[in-house]
């Protein structure tokens, strides 16, 4: 695996013509937002086999970041496809995200069985949600924003944005690839309200009003209830022209908890996997809901296993490796994924068989681990 060139553009826009219908325009906009630079190119028998972008980012998890890399858009030639050859990919993959520091690894996957076998495991949600925009003008409450200029708005939300992610998990530190695919615009059609409360930000929309079907919030962040009711007003006033309005969402969506009726629905789901690269590095990366706690971890790898103490005290964790004493729960590092992000809880693993312990010990894990459902707000 190596990093691409100028010479490897034609390739990766065939690539991506054979794997995901991408238009040239499409591909060549998508390698310009996200860097030539993260894009690798597979070589096979000495012939270029496959494309994937590799983006440096972070998942937060209860106030902090997790070191990550995103592995986006993998695509094989056809002429390739059949060979074994992506398990491959996706190690190399691995290393090169090692290699930049990475504690964990994470993507969208067309096929899970085929990263399942990688050691990729369901880690979040990406969600959708719809609502009628004659519903929202229902709120009572006054609307205090501002819009902001595209060309300033990347800097005024950003830290917006970072604020809303201590209180979450699973979502993205997010690397200016990310920003570049978010407020990307060929016209008028996108822009950004910054909403007040006494001088302070507490909140925006980056507003897609490209089509008239509906409205899209690219991107937003409420930092309280009086927020979330302050936007889904807002939008309420584009009713006349615009029936609907959709946006990314958390499985405890904040837009949704403030709807005063019915007359909004889940339109899209579905969830992206991670792969833990160092379990040691990871535990002690990630913050914690718990005060404080102890667990002996054993993590199950084919060819070895890591015996972990973890120590959690005021939310922020250690962890030693071969520390002495018997694990009170084993999992096989394949799933750890799971137990790792919060998408599934101790006792919900326990009985599918995927963690062992004495009950005692599920509960701890159920507590160390807890904190709300992970998610992101983009596909990447």
């Amino acid at each position: 695996m190596r990093v691409a060139t100028k010479s490897d553009v034609e390739f990766i826009v065939a690539a991506y013509a054979s794997a995901f219908a991408f238009s040239r325009d499409r591909t060549t906009e998508y390698i310009e937002q996200t860097g030539l630079s993260n894009f690798h190119v597979i070589e096979h028998a000495g012939s270029r086999a496959a494309v994937l972008a590799l983006i440096e980012t972070g998942h937060w998890f209860s106030g902090k970041i997790v070191p990550a890399c995103n592995i986006a858009h993998v695509a094989i030639s056809p002429e390739y496809r059949g060979l074994g050859i992506a398990g491959t990919i996706l190690d190399f993959a691995a290393s090169e995200a090692i290699r930049r520091g990475a504690m964990v690894a994470s993507l969208f996957a067309s096929t899970r069985p085929l990263y399942r076998k990688s050691g990729f495991e369901l880690a979040g949600s990406e969600i959708v949600y719809e609502a009628d925009t004659r519903e929202l003008y229902k709120i009572k409450g006054q609307i205090q924003c501002r819009r902001v200029e595209m060309a300033q708005a990347r800097e005024i939300i950003k830290p917006i944005y970072a604020q809303h992610c201590r209180t979450e998990a699973g979502v993205l530190d997010r690397n200016e690839a990310h920003w570049n695919v978010l407020l990307q615009s060929s016209g008028d059609e996108l822009a950004t309200y910054v909403f007040e409360d006494n001088g302070h930000d507490i909140g925006y929309i980056v507003l897609d009003t490209g089509n008239p079907e509906g409205l899209v919030l690219r991107d937003w962040a409420a930092l309280s209830g009086i927020t979330a009711r302050q936007i889904l007003k807002f939008l309420g006033t584009f009713s006349t022209v615009y029936p609907r309005v959709r946006w990314h969402g958390a499985p405890q969506d904040a837009l949704t908890f403030e709807m005063p009726d019915k007359g909004w629905r889940l339109v899209h789901q579905e969830e992206f996997l991670m792969r833990i690269l160092s379990p040691k590095l990871a535990l002690a990366a990630r913050g914690y809901e718990c005060s404080s706690g102890r667990l002996r971890i054993d993590v199950v790898e084919p060819s070895q296993k890591h015996s972990l103490l973890l120590t959690v005290d005021s939310g922020i964790g250690t962890c030693e490796e071969d520390a002495l004493g018997s694990a009170d729960i084993t999992i096989e590092l394949a799933q750890f994924a799971t137990l790792y992000s919060g998408f599934r809880n101790a006792q919900f693993l326990a009985k599918a068989g995927w963690i062992s312990g004495e009950p005692a010990a599920i509960k701890q894990c159920c507590n160390i681990f807890s904190g709300p459902t992970p998610w992101v707000g983009e596909h990447f």
